[in-house]
């Protein structure tokens, strides 16, 4: 029996039964267990057969132990509410999400320890809503419902880490066990992290910290401590800056860079935090901004679910006319629609978008023609020693063209010697940003204007 035939029929099991097929005695069941202690399933509150020398009666209740909490995202289903008021009698706390990017929001808030999902949801499809669930958590349980006998996104879900595919009806009762397993499952995981050390390093320092508790008090130390320094975007053409990019700092020893800032963030889900705060602070600094020029400031594609980037009155948005949203693809943008949709709304209020690294793993051209950028950057790697790397120079050429034929806006950062700018310059390249120009500092320098070598060739 292959993998497909055997899911296919573990989707297909009897309505009602806490079990799934035994692949080598069809027609008999194997009882659903534990991946973490392998004992039997017991839904909570169902009757357990008496142990020896128990006195007599119907049975024993199992005992029941503290529930979980479960992100429900149903959709329109029309089991929602028996589910929902199911789950709650067996003492779970049920948070409804009406679409996918809600569901996303509130998982970043944590303590979550099941999603139960449809697999058609108005916005998402539910193997794009797991994938997307297993970045921001990948201990969370994820069950999804779907109406369709669709086997082949059965098998991709569980190859993706989905604790249950279900293509058919199911009982409440059923429903209650499944998610009790993914229940144990997450506290299981919980503790055997808890056992060792829990977040091993952070940063390329390697910084190890014991548990949540330690790394948590790190980071809101940190968060206090944030502050923000520049860097210039000049134009070699008009000799003087254009933009300057905020750049986020922190003074707290344990975690010393903004990679292991924006690692512990992730790991403790905090990125909606961070970001809030560095817009904050770009907001409080834009009123020493140059008046000609415009302020690039950094969201991690997370940060895209944030309601509060939305928002009107949030402060960065007050000044969203002079400020250019730079995303950066160091984790990937996973639904390029989504996507597309959310900046087409940062755009309504104002802002401009740039995309950070092209030329480096996802911010590639195909990217590029998706989002509709108004400006995109070179990845470094390409800038460094261009000079002398016949490769990387028709590759910043052709790049070169193709952004100037779709009127987007280029930057090379990472310039360091007159060499590199001089090659960018002869090869088309008028944006620069780098240590050559000025390095990033707490106000808005200019650069010396020797920096900007020869005139525009």
């Amino acid at each position: 029996m292959n993998v497909r035939e055997f899911i296919h029929g573990w989707t297909q099991r009897t309505s009602g039964s806490c079990s799934t097929p035994n692949p080598l005695m069809p027609g008999r069941s194997l009882p659903i267990v534990d991946r973490m202690t392998n004992n039997p399933v017991i839904p909570r509150g169902a009757l357990v057969p008496k142990p020896p020398g128990a006195p007599p009666g119907q049975g024993v209740r199992r005992r029941t132990v503290s529930a979980g909490r479960v992100l429900a995202v149903l959709g329109h289903d029309p089991r929602r509410e028996a589910w929902s008021q199911a789950l709650q009698g067996d003492g779970f706390e049920v948070v409804a999400a009406e679409h996918g990017e809600a569901a996303l929001r509130r998982l970043l808030h944590g303590d979550v320890d099941v999603v139960l999902s449809s697999a058609q949801l108005p916005d998402l499809h539910g193997l794009s809503l797991l994938g997307r669930v297993r970045a921001i958590d990948p201990d969370v349980s994820v069950i999804l419902v779907s109406s369709r006998n669709d086997l082949d996104n059965a098998v991709e879900a569980m190859e993706q880490g989905a604790l249950r595919y279900l293509t058919r009806a199911v009982a409440d009762a059923e429903l209650v066990a499944l998610v009790n397993e993914g229940v144990r499952i997450r506290r299981n995981t919980r503790r055997r992290h808890n056992s060792m050390t829990l977040i091993r390093s952070v940063g390329s320092a390697g910084r190890s910290f014991g548990d949540v508790a330690t790394l948590e008090d790190a980071f809101e130390e940190a968060l206090r401590g944030v502050f923000l320094s520049f860097q210039p975007i000049v134009s070699c053409a008009g000799r003087a800056p254009v933009a300057w990019e905020a750049l986020m700092r922190c003074k707290e020893p344990q975690l010393p860079s903004p990679p292991a800032m924006l690692e512990a963030a992730e790991k403790l889900g905090r990125l909606e935090d961070l970001g809030r705060r560095i817009r904050v602070l770009a907001a409080e600094a834009i009123v020493e901004l140059p008046p000609e020029a415009r302020l690039f400031v950094n969201v991690h594609p997370q940060d895209l679910n944030d309601p509060d980037l939305y928002d009107p009155s949030a402060p960065l948005t007050r000044h969203a006319h002079r400020v250019t949203i730079e995303v950066t693809e160091r984790a990937r943008l996973d639904d390029e629609k989504a996507a597309l949709v959310q900046l087409g709304r940062l755009r309504a209020l104002g802002y401009r978008v740039a995309i950070d690294d092209l030329g480096a793993g996802y911010a590639g051209l195909a990217s590029v023609a998706a989002l509709h950028p108004e400006v995109v950057k070179l990845d470094m790697s390409l800038v460094r020693g261009v000079h002398r790397n016949p490769i990387s120079a028709r590759i910043i050429r052709a790049l070169t063209a193709v952004c100037s034929e779709l009127e987007i806006s280029l930057v090379a950062e990472g310039v360091e010697t007159e060499a590199e700018r001089d090659a960018l310059v002869d090869l088309g390249c008028d944006l620069l940003q780098g240590y050559l120009f000025a390095r990033p500092t707490p106000g808005f320098v200019r650069p010396h204007p020797s920096l900007y070598g020869l005139s525009a060739r």
